[in-house]
């Protein structure tokens, strides 16, 4: 995946605290469960195990064909947690 893929996905988590449409929010989980997706597809059968388990975790999470609804004062940190995440593991998605 480009790095540039990443860092758009990391600036649309990071978009995602403001109040936007939610066409918006539709969109950052398409792009997320992808980016978190194909992190954990590079990822599994290296170790530890701690990486790849996260991605898939987040990318079920983010997975936009079967939904998980959380309220907002729930979804603000985990984007920011999900943003921090790929900006400090980049290079291990990257490729």
């Amino acid at each position: 995946m480009p790095l540039q893929v990443i860092y758009i996905t990391i600036a649309l988590l990071f978009l995602a605290v403001l109040p936007l449409p939610l066409e918006f929010y539709s969109l950052l989980r398409v792009v997320a469960a992808g980016t978190l997706a194909w992190g954990a597809y590079r990822n599994f059968g290296k170790k530890p195990l701690l990486l790849p388990v996260a991605y898939t975790i987040l990318a079920i999470v983010y997975n936009p064909v079967m939904e998980i609804n959380l309220a907002r004062e729930f979804w603000i940190p985990l984007d920011l947690a999900t943003a921090l995440l790929l900006l400090l593991t980049k290079d291990k998605i990257a490729g």
